[in-house]
């Protein structure tokens, strides 16, 4: 019987990985320096997925989400903000899924399908977070602008 090695899951490292890098796209499109600390961000997490460290993974996990909340401090519009620091969670949420797995299971095992489960229901739930979120936002920003746009639209019927 061979020794279980206890490294994060191949699957878990590569979707934590790729949910970072969608993060850091979302806040360089519009703030180079957002997607800086992003950036920053990521380097830390592939470090903590490296050597198995919570502690590196979250840290990492924390500077994606504030490159974003960043890049919205200086303007970057609210949907590009919401999509990175949803995409700077999920990393965080699978790669700490990638940890826990490896740990209890080891790296040799085949976890695709649990971890699968486990990255969909996660986008789900922060999707639906981001829609309400975005929504919200529409309704208290939009409201001049829909008045706005009545006013136009009366006044262009008119015509």
């Amino acid at each position: 019987m061979s020794e279980i090695t206890r490294e994060p899951s191949r699957f878990g490292v590569a979707v934590a990985a790729g949910f970072a890098l969608l993060s850091v796209a979302a806040t360089a499109v519009v703030v180079p320096t957002g997607g800086a600390v992003s950036g920053l961000g990521l380097v830390v997490l592939l470090a903590g997925l490296a050597v198995a460290s919570r502690r590196l993974i979250t840290n990492g996990g924390g500077v994606l989400v504030l490159g974003a909340l960043y890049a919205g401090y200086t303007g970057a519009p609210p949907l590009l903000v919401l999509v990175g620091a949803l995409t700077g969670v999920l990393a965080w949420d699978a790669a700490s899924n990638a940890v826990s797995v490896g740990e209890q299971l080891g790296r040799e095992t085949d976890t695709m399908r649990g971890e699968t489960v486990h990255v969909v229901s996660s986008v789900l739930v922060g999707s639906l977070a981001v829609a309400i979120g975005y929504a919200v936002y529409l309704a208290a920003a939009g409201a001049s602008r829909s008045r706005r746009c009545s006013c136009w639209w009366s006044a262009l019927s008119r015509w």
